[in-house]
């Protein structure tokens, strides 16, 4: 079949394949080129190639992840010391004595998460008043507690934190009178 076509014809055929074919890998470079120019500039950090910055960035993010490990870290031991602080009250008022009026008297629980911290009782008397302390672990103390300071002590883990504005003003009162 090839033999009947004028080899001239073959000849102008193949070259203006040729021809194409140069046209559209010229117009592929040129495209490439112009992608490559746009990936610089959009990825430009001080005149940096696209590796480099591409390495910048990795290398940033890297540092922002070794920053929050150690905010993790923080976070953690902030939340093992809060455990440990006094945020759980309780307070109770009562009138101990038949003779006097008002219930100036109190027992106050200052406990932390786990129940462990100090009951303080003072008992109003009209010529006296007397302040006492007691330790407390996991709720209990070795020292007897009065039927008050064991109802501050519950009073003080049943009350709950208060999570934002909102939650304060509607907060139940940690405060008890008898």
């Amino acid at each position: 079949m090839l033999s009947t076509i004028p080899v001239e014809w073959i000849a102008l055929g193949s070259a203006a394949i040729a021809i194409i074919s140069l046209l559209i890998a010229f117009s592929s470079w040129a495209s490439a080129a112009r992608l490559k120019k746009r990936l610089n500039r959009v990825l430009r950090g001080g005149g940096i190639n696209l590796e480099e910055s591409l390495a910048k960035t990795y290398g940033e993010a890297m540092d922002a992840k070794h920053v929050a490990a150690q905010f993790d870290e923080r976070i953690a031991l902030l939340e093992t010391k809060h455990a440990q602080t006094l945020t759980k009250f309780g307070l109770v008022r009562f009138n101990p004595f038949d003779d006097t009026g008002a219930d100036l008297s109190f027992s106050l629980a200052l406990l932390n998460d786990f129940g462990d911290g100090i009951v303080l009782t003072s008992l109003w008397a009209r010529n006296e008043v007397r302040l006492y302390a007691k330790p407390v672990k996991e709720r209990d103390s070795r020292y007897a507690l009065s039927q008050e300071e064991r109802r501050a002590i519950d009073l003080a883990m049943t009350t709950r934190l208060a999570k934002g504005p909102d939650d304060i003003r509607n907060a139940p009162s940690s405060v008890s009178s008898t």
